[in-house]
């Protein structure tokens, strides 16, 4: 059997997700947790695919479900869905959205730095989906949803340190003065 590309892309996430249980194993228990919590079943699914294609049992769909999905592809325009065609970017449209994506990265950064992780998650999630015209609804339940994962995987869950940022200290040291 001869390797190809896909063989050395699954044997890298093999190697990789390995790599860092065992570098996981070094840390104290709280902090090996996370890494393991997220590698150990990466690295069973990367397993998995590493089987799958050295094996060379290709998983493929059952030919009754490909008719049907092409049926419901000829029947149900990407129009009649709603569904706005993709169209070409130009150079100057795909700069000015590069440029929108880091301004909104740095904004998450400079609001983490400033107010804490806690903080800063649900003020930037509700105003970034605010501005895409997202529902008050929806933008407040995401906003919520994501916080309270955040505080329970990492606060109640790895009882570890979240950064505060620089305002949440001198706001507590005012109030204790």
């Amino acid at each position: 059997m001869r390797l190809q590309g896909r063989h050395y892309f699954s044997l890298f996430w093999v190697l990789f997700f390995a790599l860092f249980i065992y570098l996981a194993l070094g840390y104290p228990y709280k902090a090996r947790l996370v890494p393991l919590v997220v590698c150990i079943p990466c690295l069973v699914f990367a397993l998995y695919r590493a089987y799958v294609e050295f094996s060379g049992k290709e998983e493929s769909a059952p030919v009754e479900e490909d008719a049907l999905l092409k049926e419901i592809k000829e029947q149900v325009g990407e129009v009649s869905l709603g569904i706005k065609a993709r169209e070409s970017v130009d150079a100057a449209e795909g700069r000015r959205r590069f440029l929108d994506i880091l301004l909104w990265i740095a904004i998450f950064l400079v609001m983490i730095f400033a107010a804490g992780f806690l903080v800063a998650i649900p003020v930037f999630t509700l105003a970034y989906m605010r501005f895409k015209k997202e529902s008050w609804l929806l933008s407040s339940l995401c906003s919520v949803g994501l916080t309270a994962g955040v505080y329970l995987a990492f606060v109640i869950g790895t009882e570890s340190y979240l950064y505060e940022g620089l305002l949440i200290p001198l706001i507590r040291q005012s109030l204790q003065s």
